[in-house]
Protein backbone atom coordinates (compact mmCIF):
# COMPACT_ATOMS: atom_id res chain seq x y z
CA UNK A 1 0.00 0.00 0.00
CA UNK A 2 1.06 3.31 -1.28
CA UNK A 3 0.23 4.45 1.97
CA UNK A 4 2.93 3.07 4.05
CA UNK A 5 4.94 4.97 2.54
CA UNK A 6 3.53 8.44 3.41
CA UNK A 7 3.52 7.31 6.53
CA UNK A 8 7.16 6.67 6.88
CA UNK A 9 8.12 9.61 5.12
CA UNK A 10 5.83 11.59 7.51
CA UNK A 11 6.99 10.06 10.60
CA UNK A 12 10.80 10.41 9.80
CA UNK A 13 10.02 14.36 8.79
CA UNK A 14 8.11 14.64 11.89
CA UNK A 15 10.71 13.43 14.53
CA UNK A 16 13.77 14.95 12.82
CA UNK A 17 12.61 18.10 12.88
CA UNK A 18 14.06 20.07 15.29
CA UNK A 19 10.94 21.72 16.76
CA UNK A 20 9.57 17.80 17.47
CA UNK A 21 13.40 17.56 19.12
CA UNK A 22 13.14 20.84 21.40
CA UNK A 23 9.69 20.44 22.62
CA UNK A 24 9.89 16.96 23.31
CA UNK A 25 12.97 17.50 25.58
CA UNK A 26 11.34 21.06 27.28
CA UNK A 27 8.22 19.58 28.30
CA UNK A 28 9.60 16.75 30.55
CA UNK A 29 12.34 19.84 31.67
CA UNK A 30 9.44 21.83 32.52
CA UNK A 31 7.97 19.34 34.31
CA UNK A 32 11.21 18.79 36.19
CA UNK A 33 11.35 22.23 36.93
CA UNK A 34 7.78 22.22 38.20
CA UNK A 35 8.28 19.72 40.76
CA UNK A 36 11.65 21.47 42.01
CA UNK A 37 11.79 25.02 42.02
CA UNK A 38 9.58 25.51 44.54
CA UNK A 39 11.45 23.17 46.87
CA UNK A 40 14.30 25.15 46.07
CA UNK A 41 12.56 28.38 46.68
CA UNK A 42 11.72 27.04 50.30
CA UNK A 43 15.22 24.77 50.62
CA UNK A 44 17.25 28.73 49.80
CA UNK A 45 15.16 31.20 51.56
CA UNK A 46 17.30 33.05 54.17
CA UNK A 47 16.99 31.39 57.59
CA UNK A 48 16.98 34.46 59.68
CA UNK A 49 15.15 36.46 62.53
CA UNK A 50 13.10 39.23 62.17
CA UNK A 51 13.10 42.13 64.76
CA UNK A 52 9.48 43.04 65.48
CA UNK A 53 7.78 46.11 67.44
CA UNK A 54 4.54 45.93 68.77
CA UNK A 55 2.89 49.24 69.29
CA UNK A 56 0.29 48.80 71.55
CA UNK A 57 -2.56 51.06 72.11
CA UNK A 58 -4.50 48.76 74.27
CA UNK A 59 -1.76 47.58 76.94
CA UNK A 60 -3.74 43.99 76.91
CA UNK A 61 -2.17 42.82 73.73
CA UNK A 62 1.65 43.40 73.16
CA UNK A 63 2.95 41.10 75.77
CA UNK A 64 0.65 38.20 75.22
CA UNK A 65 1.47 38.57 70.95
CA UNK A 66 5.08 38.70 71.76
CA UNK A 67 4.80 35.11 73.74
CA UNK A 68 3.01 33.26 71.22
CA UNK A 69 5.25 34.15 68.31
CA UNK A 70 7.35 30.86 69.19
CA UNK A 71 8.90 29.76 66.25
CA UNK A 72 12.29 29.11 66.02
CA UNK A 73 15.23 28.42 63.09
CA UNK A 74 16.85 25.48 62.18
CA UNK A 75 19.43 26.69 64.97
CA UNK A 76 16.98 26.81 67.29
CA UNK A 77 17.09 30.65 67.21
CA UNK A 78 13.53 32.15 68.05
CA UNK A 79 12.62 33.42 64.84
CA UNK A 80 10.81 36.45 65.94
CA UNK A 81 12.65 38.73 68.36
CA UNK A 82 9.99 40.89 69.34
CA UNK A 83 9.29 43.57 71.51
CA UNK A 84 6.24 45.13 73.00
CA UNK A 85 5.53 48.93 73.37
CA UNK A 86 3.17 49.85 75.24
CA UNK A 87 1.41 53.21 73.30
CA UNK A 88 -1.33 53.69 75.62
CA UNK A 89 -3.50 56.98 75.67
CA UNK A 90 -1.66 60.55 74.01
CA UNK A 91 2.24 58.87 73.55
CA UNK A 92 0.58 56.38 70.77
CA UNK A 93 1.78 58.71 67.69
CA UNK A 94 5.16 59.55 69.37
CA UNK A 95 5.93 56.39 69.85
CA UNK A 96 4.33 55.51 66.38
CA UNK A 97 7.20 57.85 64.64
CA UNK A 98 9.30 56.98 66.77
CA UNK A 99 9.64 53.42 65.63
CA UNK A 100 8.63 54.22 61.99
CA UNK A 101 11.68 56.48 62.00
CA UNK A 102 13.71 53.43 63.31
CA UNK A 103 11.71 51.02 60.64
CA UNK A 104 12.99 53.17 57.30
CA UNK A 105 16.66 53.35 58.81
CA UNK A 106 16.44 49.24 58.85
CA UNK A 107 17.12 49.22 62.91
CA UNK A 108 13.87 46.72 63.34
CA UNK A 109 12.49 44.91 60.40
CA UNK A 110 8.65 45.50 61.26
CA UNK A 111 6.24 47.63 63.16
CA UNK A 112 2.65 45.87 63.77
CA UNK A 113 0.39 49.02 64.44
CA UNK A 114 -2.25 47.70 67.28
CA UNK A 115 -5.19 50.33 68.04
CA UNK A 116 -7.72 50.17 70.71
CA UNK A 117 -10.72 49.58 67.80
CA UNK A 118 -9.04 46.62 67.26
CA UNK A 119 -11.87 44.68 69.19
CA UNK A 120 -14.44 45.93 67.80
CA UNK A 121 -12.94 46.04 63.70
CA UNK A 122 -10.19 43.49 64.09
CA UNK A 123 -8.30 45.54 62.51
CA UNK A 124 -4.40 46.00 62.85
CA UNK A 125 -1.23 47.35 60.48
CA UNK A 126 1.85 45.18 59.36
CA UNK A 127 3.99 47.98 58.50
CA UNK A 128 7.34 46.51 56.65
CA UNK A 129 10.17 47.89 55.00
CA UNK A 130 10.74 45.04 52.55
CA UNK A 131 9.84 41.81 54.36
CA UNK A 132 6.25 40.52 52.68
CA UNK A 133 6.53 36.91 53.16
CA UNK A 134 2.65 35.21 53.11
CA UNK A 135 4.30 33.24 56.25
CA UNK A 136 5.44 35.92 58.11
CA UNK A 137 1.83 37.61 57.52
CA UNK A 138 -0.40 34.39 58.49
CA UNK A 139 1.93 33.87 61.87
CA UNK A 140 0.97 37.51 62.87
CA UNK A 141 -2.70 37.39 61.83
CA UNK A 142 -3.18 33.75 63.26
CA UNK A 143 -1.16 34.93 67.17
CA UNK A 144 -3.42 38.35 67.11
CA UNK A 145 -6.31 36.75 65.87
CA UNK A 146 -6.39 34.09 69.45
CA UNK A 147 -5.51 37.22 71.53
CA UNK A 148 -8.27 39.54 70.40
CA UNK A 149 -11.20 36.73 70.47
CA UNK A 150 -9.28 35.89 74.14
CA UNK A 151 -9.95 39.23 75.24
CA UNK A 152 -13.05 39.36 73.47
CA UNK A 153 -14.61 36.79 75.43
CA UNK A 154 -13.01 37.57 78.67
CA UNK A 155 -14.89 40.88 78.86
CA UNK A 156 -18.19 39.01 78.51
CA UNK A 157 -17.35 36.57 80.67
CA UNK A 158 -16.89 33.33 78.69
CA UNK A 159 -13.51 30.84 78.59
CA UNK A 160 -11.97 30.74 75.57
CA UNK A 161 -10.86 27.38 75.92
CA UNK A 162 -13.78 26.05 76.58
CA UNK A 163 -15.63 27.97 73.91
CA UNK A 164 -12.75 27.29 71.27
CA UNK A 165 -13.81 23.33 72.08
CA UNK A 166 -17.77 24.06 71.67
CA UNK A 167 -16.92 26.06 68.28
CA UNK A 168 -14.75 23.21 66.60
CA UNK A 169 -15.35 23.54 63.16
CA UNK A 170 -16.64 20.45 61.71
CA UNK A 171 -14.97 18.35 59.03
CA UNK A 172 -16.67 16.66 56.06
CA UNK A 173 -14.58 14.17 54.16
CA UNK A 174 -15.71 13.86 50.94
CA UNK A 175 -16.20 9.83 49.83
CA UNK A 176 -17.57 8.55 46.70
CA UNK A 177 -18.70 4.95 46.03
CA UNK A 178 -17.14 3.10 43.25
CA UNK A 179 -19.17 0.65 41.33
CA UNK A 180 -18.68 -2.32 43.14
CA UNK A 181 -19.72 -1.06 45.51
CA UNK A 182 -16.60 0.02 47.71
CA UNK A 183 -15.91 3.70 49.19
CA UNK A 184 -13.20 5.31 48.72
CA UNK A 185 -11.99 8.57 49.87
CA UNK A 186 -11.65 10.93 47.60
CA UNK A 187 -9.65 14.63 47.84
CA UNK A 188 -11.54 17.42 45.53
CA UNK A 189 -8.66 20.05 44.79
CA UNK A 190 -6.66 16.65 43.97
CA UNK A 191 -8.72 15.49 42.04
CA UNK A 192 -9.47 18.65 40.16
CA UNK A 193 -5.44 19.07 39.68
CA UNK A 194 -5.77 15.18 38.01
CA UNK A 195 -8.49 16.02 35.38
CA UNK A 196 -6.46 19.19 34.95
CA UNK A 197 -3.17 18.49 33.87
CA UNK A 198 -4.72 15.13 31.50
CA UNK A 199 -7.29 17.44 29.36
CA UNK A 200 -4.87 19.72 29.12
CA UNK A 201 -2.33 17.43 27.86
CA UNK A 202 -4.79 16.15 25.72
CA UNK A 203 -5.95 20.08 24.31
CA UNK A 204 -2.12 20.61 23.52
CA UNK A 205 -1.71 17.55 21.69
CA UNK A 206 -4.69 17.36 19.93
CA UNK A 207 -3.97 21.25 19.28
CA UNK A 208 -0.64 21.25 18.27
CA UNK A 209 -0.69 18.02 16.06
CA UNK A 210 -3.72 19.29 14.25
CA UNK A 211 -2.83 22.22 13.29
CA UNK A 212 0.61 20.70 11.88
CA UNK A 213 -1.30 18.54 9.22
CA UNK A 214 -2.50 22.01 8.15
CA UNK A 215 0.66 23.39 8.04
CA UNK A 216 2.38 20.76 6.17
CA UNK A 217 -0.13 20.25 3.55
CA UNK A 218 0.14 24.15 2.99
CA UNK A 219 3.79 24.25 2.45
CA UNK A 220 3.79 21.21 0.35
CA UNK A 221 1.30 23.45 -2.04
CA UNK A 222 3.51 26.52 -1.38
CA UNK A 223 6.57 24.85 -2.62
CA UNK A 224 5.05 22.12 -5.39
CA UNK A 225 6.15 19.36 -3.47
CA UNK A 226 2.77 18.05 -3.48
CA UNK A 227 2.20 17.81 -7.42
CA UNK A 228 5.39 15.68 -7.55
CA UNK A 229 3.67 13.39 -4.90
CA UNK A 230 0.07 12.68 -6.97
CA UNK A 231 1.85 11.89 -9.86
CA UNK A 232 2.44 8.50 -8.25
CA UNK A 233 -0.36 8.41 -5.46
CA UNK A 234 -3.63 8.81 -4.94
CA UNK A 235 -4.60 11.49 -2.96
CA UNK A 236 -6.55 9.22 -0.72
CA UNK A 237 -3.70 7.55 0.12
CA UNK A 238 -1.38 10.59 0.55
CA UNK A 239 -4.09 12.26 3.24
CA UNK A 240 -4.22 8.61 4.91
CA UNK A 241 -0.16 8.56 5.22
CA UNK A 242 0.26 12.04 6.27
CA UNK A 243 -2.58 11.84 8.99
CA UNK A 244 -1.77 8.62 10.53
CA UNK A 245 2.13 9.51 10.27
CA UNK A 246 1.64 12.71 12.00
CA UNK A 247 -0.89 10.77 14.35
CA UNK A 248 2.00 8.28 15.42
CA UNK A 249 5.15 10.77 15.78
CA UNK A 250 2.41 12.54 18.38
CA UNK A 251 1.96 9.22 20.11
CA UNK A 252 5.19 8.82 20.05
CA UNK A 253 5.60 12.43 21.99
CA UNK A 254 2.56 11.45 24.34
CA UNK A 255 4.49 8.45 25.25
CA UNK A 256 7.57 10.22 25.98
CA UNK A 257 6.20 12.44 28.21
CA UNK A 258 4.20 10.18 30.04
CA UNK A 259 7.34 8.06 30.90
CA UNK A 260 8.89 11.22 32.08
CA UNK A 261 6.14 12.24 34.12
CA UNK A 262 5.84 8.32 35.43
CA UNK A 263 9.44 8.65 36.52
CA UNK A 264 9.43 12.30 38.11
CA UNK A 265 5.90 11.31 40.46
CA UNK A 266 7.70 8.36 41.60
CA UNK A 267 11.45 9.93 41.82
CA UNK A 268 10.94 14.16 43.03
CA UNK A 269 7.08 14.32 44.04
CA UNK A 270 7.11 12.81 47.46
CA UNK A 271 5.49 15.61 49.18
CA UNK A 272 3.12 15.70 45.86
CA UNK A 273 2.47 11.78 46.21
CA UNK A 274 1.47 12.26 49.87
CA UNK A 275 -1.20 15.03 49.05
CA UNK A 276 -2.89 13.23 46.18
CA UNK A 277 -3.20 10.32 48.05
CA UNK A 278 -6.70 9.96 47.57
CA UNK A 279 -5.78 9.85 43.84
CA UNK A 280 -5.59 6.68 42.03
CA UNK A 281 -4.68 7.31 38.57
CA UNK A 282 -4.68 3.50 37.35
CA UNK A 283 -3.40 2.15 34.45
CA UNK A 284 -6.70 1.96 32.16
CA UNK A 285 -6.56 5.53 32.56
CA UNK A 286 -3.38 5.87 30.73
CA UNK A 287 -5.19 3.70 28.11
CA UNK A 288 -8.27 5.38 27.81
CA UNK A 289 -5.94 8.97 27.06
CA UNK A 290 -3.86 7.00 24.07
CA UNK A 291 -7.29 6.18 22.97
CA UNK A 292 -8.86 9.42 23.15
CA UNK A 293 -5.91 11.09 21.77
CA UNK A 294 -5.93 8.95 18.82
CA UNK A 295 -9.53 9.30 17.81
CA UNK A 296 -9.78 12.92 18.57
CA UNK A 297 -6.34 13.54 16.81
CA UNK A 298 -7.96 11.40 13.98
CA UNK A 299 -10.92 13.67 13.64
CA UNK A 300 -9.98 17.04 13.95
CA UNK A 301 -6.51 16.09 11.77
CA UNK A 302 -9.36 15.76 8.90
CA UNK A 303 -10.86 18.77 10.25
CA UNK A 304 -7.20 20.56 9.70
CA UNK A 305 -6.80 18.83 6.12
CA UNK A 306 -9.43 20.75 5.20
CA UNK A 307 -8.17 23.73 5.96
CA UNK A 308 -4.65 23.06 4.47
CA UNK A 309 -6.38 22.24 1.83
CA UNK A 310 -8.38 25.25 0.93
CA UNK A 311 -5.42 27.81 2.02
CA UNK A 312 -2.77 28.93 -0.42
CA UNK A 313 -0.86 31.00 2.10
CA UNK A 314 0.09 30.06 6.00
CA UNK A 315 -1.86 33.52 6.63
CA UNK A 316 -5.43 32.00 5.32
CA UNK A 317 -4.34 28.53 7.28
CA UNK A 318 -4.28 30.69 10.62
CA UNK A 319 -7.48 32.54 10.16
CA UNK A 320 -9.33 29.21 9.83
CA UNK A 321 -7.76 27.11 12.22
CA UNK A 322 -9.21 29.58 14.97
CA UNK A 323 -12.47 28.47 14.42
CA UNK A 324 -11.56 24.54 14.44
CA UNK A 325 -9.92 24.93 17.50
CA UNK A 326 -13.19 26.93 19.22
CA UNK A 327 -14.74 23.49 20.24
CA UNK A 328 -11.50 22.23 22.00
CA UNK A 329 -11.87 25.28 24.25
CA UNK A 330 -15.80 24.61 25.12
CA UNK A 331 -15.13 21.57 27.43
CA UNK A 332 -11.84 23.85 29.18
CA UNK A 333 -14.05 26.41 29.90
CA UNK A 334 -16.92 24.13 31.74
CA UNK A 335 -14.07 21.78 33.06
CA UNK A 336 -14.85 23.00 37.00
CA UNK A 337 -18.84 22.06 36.45
CA UNK A 338 -18.15 18.54 35.16
CA UNK A 339 -15.40 18.03 37.64
CA UNK A 340 -18.11 18.76 40.10
CA UNK A 341 -21.28 16.96 38.71
CA UNK A 342 -19.26 14.56 36.31
CA UNK A 343 -22.93 12.22 35.82
CA UNK A 344 -24.53 15.79 35.23
CA UNK A 345 -27.15 15.44 32.04
CA UNK A 346 -24.88 18.40 30.48
CA UNK A 347 -21.65 16.34 31.27
CA UNK A 348 -23.24 13.37 29.67
CA UNK A 349 -24.30 15.27 26.51
CA UNK A 350 -20.76 16.85 25.95
CA UNK A 351 -19.43 13.78 26.12
CA UNK A 352 -21.40 12.34 23.78
CA UNK A 353 -20.52 14.95 20.96
CA UNK A 354 -18.02 13.90 19.14
CA UNK A 355 -15.53 17.50 19.14
CA UNK A 356 -15.84 17.51 22.58
CA UNK A 357 -15.59 13.80 23.64
CA UNK A 358 -11.90 13.36 23.96
CA UNK A 359 -11.39 15.78 26.85
CA UNK A 360 -15.02 15.50 28.49
CA UNK A 361 -15.18 11.89 28.65
CA UNK A 362 -11.34 11.44 29.47
CA UNK A 363 -12.56 14.14 32.33
CA UNK A 364 -15.58 11.58 33.52
CA UNK A 365 -13.15 8.45 33.34
CA UNK A 366 -10.76 10.37 35.44
CA UNK A 367 -13.42 11.07 38.28
CA UNK A 368 -15.73 7.82 38.11
CA UNK A 369 -16.89 5.08 36.49
CA UNK A 370 -19.11 6.03 34.06
CA UNK A 371 -21.35 3.13 32.61
CA UNK A 372 -19.48 0.78 29.98
CA UNK A 373 -22.63 1.97 27.30
CA UNK A 374 -22.00 5.67 27.62
CA UNK A 375 -17.72 4.78 27.02
CA UNK A 376 -18.70 2.55 24.35
CA UNK A 377 -20.85 5.00 22.44
CA UNK A 378 -18.56 7.91 22.72
CA UNK A 379 -16.41 5.82 20.89
CA UNK A 380 -18.67 4.68 18.37
CA UNK A 381 -19.83 8.28 17.82
CA UNK A 382 -16.44 9.08 17.44
CA UNK A 383 -15.23 6.05 14.66
CA UNK A 384 -18.90 7.12 12.31
CA UNK A 385 -17.61 10.75 13.27
CA UNK A 386 -14.30 10.27 11.62
CA UNK A 387 -15.34 8.28 8.76
CA UNK A 388 -17.51 11.39 7.63
CA UNK A 389 -15.06 13.64 8.12
CA UNK A 390 -12.25 11.45 6.22
CA UNK A 391 -14.45 11.12 3.73
CA UNK A 392 -15.42 14.98 3.09
CA UNK A 393 -11.71 15.82 3.92
CA UNK A 394 -10.40 13.45 1.53
CA UNK A 395 -13.02 14.70 -1.67
CA UNK A 396 -12.12 18.34 -0.62
CA UNK A 397 -8.49 17.54 -0.40
CA UNK A 398 -8.45 15.82 -4.08
CA UNK A 399 -9.72 19.14 -5.10
CA UNK A 400 -8.06 21.86 -3.06
CA UNK A 401 -4.11 20.33 -3.11
CA UNK A 402 -4.16 21.43 -6.65
CA UNK A 403 -6.16 24.85 -6.38
CA UNK A 404 -4.00 27.93 -5.75
CA UNK A 405 -4.89 32.09 -5.12
CA UNK A 406 -8.31 32.81 -3.50
CA UNK A 407 -9.16 31.32 -0.41
CA UNK A 408 -12.73 29.29 -1.64
CA UNK A 409 -16.27 29.69 -0.33
CA UNK A 410 -18.18 27.27 2.13
CA UNK A 411 -20.59 26.83 -1.68
CA UNK A 412 -17.45 26.04 -3.96
CA UNK A 413 -16.01 23.71 -0.75
CA UNK A 414 -19.58 21.91 -1.05
CA UNK A 415 -18.98 22.37 -5.31
CA UNK A 416 -15.40 20.59 -4.72
CA UNK A 417 -16.98 17.51 -2.58
CA UNK A 418 -19.48 16.82 -4.93
CA UNK A 419 -17.28 16.67 -8.12
CA UNK A 420 -15.07 14.68 -6.07
CA UNK A 421 -17.37 11.60 -5.44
Amino acid sequence: MKATHVMRREYRESVRKKSFIVSTILVPVFMLAFFIIPIAMTTFVPDRSYDVVVLDATGEIGEAFVAALTDTLDSGERKYSARAVDARGDGFDAARALWLGALSRGEVDMVLDVRESVFDDGKAAYITREERGFQILEDFENALTEIVIKRRLAREGLDYAHVKKLATNVRLDMNQINAAGDVEEKHFLAEWGVVFVFVMMLYTALLTWGMSVSRGIVEEKGSRVIEVLLSSLRPRDLLLGKVVGLGLAGLTQMAIWSGVGLVLTVYTAGPAVAALESVHVSPATWLYFFVYFLLGFLLYASIFTVVGSISSTEQDAQQLQGLVTMPMIIPILVLMFIVQSPNSPLAVVLSLIPPFTPMVMLARIILLEPPAWQVALSIALLAVSIYWAISFSARVFRVGILMYGKRPSLREIVRWYRQAG
